[in-house]
């Protein structure tokens, strides 16, 4: 058993929605000691911590597998110097205890994107820190979860300005069907030498069956005067005059309803992503719509 008051549990604000402590109760993991985040230590006893360094004016990208059998954890600390561009696509696909933490530093005029695909597991926890120190830098993230019956994903992330002229773009969409739990935290903190920063938060999530559920917590807290800055959050079901719309010209119900879930999903890809990436995102949707639903694989 961990060490007691180690693992964070629901009483710890941030970790209410996915008690870390309940997740590993019956694994005893390596702990690694010191100030870093909870799943940085756990990841450094695993031997999965690493850091990377994108020099100036160029570009690193990281493509990265989620989700096995017991605990799966792995975290990264990433430096973008001045100018330069850091993409990280993260696919979370299944497993018992699936857990990521990235930090990303960024310099003058650097640019981080990240996008997360996830269909949870039995606990699934992957979550984004971003700290601009520099003037006009950009972050964009971007995620789609699909949850179904004994499956929990959770994207939680928390940007934080700290020089001026930063732009940030967040999109996250999901979908639950019953017994399926999506978490979403978002914070964006605007210190007050970021001024003139640009930033947009956004989670939608839908509700497709009794029994789902769906918690978020959207968060900014700003100290700068000369700040650009909203979020946004809606939680529902389908639009059943689409359905309806839909069913009156010979689609099926199930297929009605899947239709318009994968547009809903769809329109979280970010642009950037390449045409490979975009495609295998798209099959798994297609896939998790058609598996949920009792007619795929």
């Amino acid at each position: 058993m961990p060490a007691p008051g180690v693992l964070p549990n629901r009483r710890v604000e941030g970790w209410r929605w996915s008690d870390l402590s309940a997740a590993l109760a019956s694994q005893n993991p390596p702990i690694a000691s010191g100030e870093r985040h909870i799943i940085a230590r756990l990841a450094e006893g695993a031997g999965r911590r690493s850091e990377l360094v994108v020099p100036p004016g160029e570009a690193r990208l990281s493509s990265e597998k989620i989700g096995g059998p017991k605990l799966d954890v792995r975290a990264q600390e990433v430096e973008v110097e001045a100018g330069g561009v850091f993409t990280a696509v993260v696919n979370q696909a299944g497993g018992d205890v699936a857990l990521a933490y990235r930090k990303v530093r960024l310099g003058e005029g650097a640019t981080f994107r990240q996008f997360i695909i996830a269909d949870g597991a039995h606990y699934a926890r992957i979550e984004t820190e971003v700290e601009i120190v520099g003037a006009h830098a950009k972050v964009e993230l971007g995620g789609v979860y699909v949850v179904a019956a004994k499956r929990h994903a959770d994207l939680t992330s928390r940007v934080i300005l700290n020089a001026e002229a930063g732009e940030v773009r967040q999109l996250v969409r999901g979908v639950a069907r019953k017994g399926g739990r999506g978490v979403f935290q978002g914070q964006f903190k605007v210190e007050r030498t970021a001024q003139k920063t640009d930033a947009q938060m956004e989670h939608n999530a839908l509700l497709l069956e009794e029994g789902a559920e769906i918690f978020a917590k959207p968060e900014l807290e700003i100290y700068a005067d000369d700040v650009a800055c909203s979020h946004g959050n809606t939680a529902g079901q389908l639009d059943e005059n689409a359905v309806f719309y839909l069913r009156q010209r010979g689609l099926p119900e199930a297929e009605a309803r899947a239709m318009i879930t994968r547009a809903f999903l769809i329109e979280a890809l970010p642009s950037w992503l390449d045409a490979e990436a975009r495609s295998a995102v798209e099959v798994r949707i297609d896939r998790w719509l058609g598996a949920s639903r009792g007619d795929g694989p």
